[in-house]
């Protein structure tokens, strides 16, 4: 049984209504490996991963790995780290997502996109885009930070089309180089803003459909993106 408890959190977080829930969260990495701890402290009870990569020297320092998991399958290190932090399960799937992967979309549960490439992730939409599920995904680069949720239950085809442009690999990106894609404190902050969306939905309250905003600063910026990753972000 996990160490987890909701005894400080139990007057504004109803981790009943969370355990309802099932999370699958895609891509064990800057952002994914965060969120999976962050999810099962705030309540979750029903994680899954997914990842094909390698725990490298490099990703110690921007994601949520030690190391001793240095070397370890992204799926293997981020098990073995919850159970031994928390004795927390997590459910795994070691592997690449590809055209011909199958899968079968759930009910009351969030389909999270964490990964790096845009061509993946829009792999990925492809596959659960016509089901009534939860989706969400984040993009980093720098001290830049963005989230997209699109509730595919209710339907909002105004605010797909617009999410589905975002996706076009043919449209705006800046393509990041060694050095250039995100630091620990800036990834923590936004996955800490994911967070508070997925208990907001799970507790059928409002919840954000979009982020766009930076390290540190404020306000954020709520507003259709036209680049993959902006050089700047000038605030009003």
């Amino acid at each position: 049984m996990t160490v987890i408890t909701d005894e400080k959190q139990a007057a504004f977080i109803d981790s009943e209504k969370l355990s309802e829930w099932k999370v699958k969260v895609f891509g064990i990495g800057s952002i994914g490996s965060l969120l999976i701890q962050q999810l099962a402290l705030v309540g979750f009870k029903d994680i899954t991963g997914y990842d094909f990569d390698t725990v490298d020297d490099d990703n110690i320092g921007s994601q949520g790995f030690r190391k001793e998991h240095i070397g370890m399958k992204k799926t293997e290190a981020i098990q073995k780290m919850m159970k031994d932090d928390y004795d927390y399960d997590v459910v795994v799937e070691d592997g690449k997502i590809t055209q011909e992967t199958d899968l079968f979309p759930e009910d009351k549960t969030i389909y999270f996109c964490g990964f790096d490439s845009l061509e993946a992730r829009k792999i990925l939409w492809d596959k659960l885009k016509n089901f009534p599920v939860f989706w969400g995904e984040s993009r980093i680069g720098r001290t830049s930070q963005r989230f997209y949720f699109v509730d595919l239950k209710d339907r909002d085809e105004k605010w797909i089309k617009a999410y589905e442009k975002t996706l076009d690999p043919n449209g705006p990106r800046t393509e990041l180089l060694c050095g250039e894609k995100g630091c620990y404190p800036s990834n923590a902050e936004l996955v800490g803003k994911i967070t508070r969306q997925l208990v907001n939905k799970t507790e059928g309250k409002p919840f954000a459909s979009q982020y766009i905003g930076d390290w540190g600063m404020v306000p954020s910026i709520f507003v259709m993106p036209e680049q993959e990753v902006p050089r700047e972000i000038v605030y009003d």
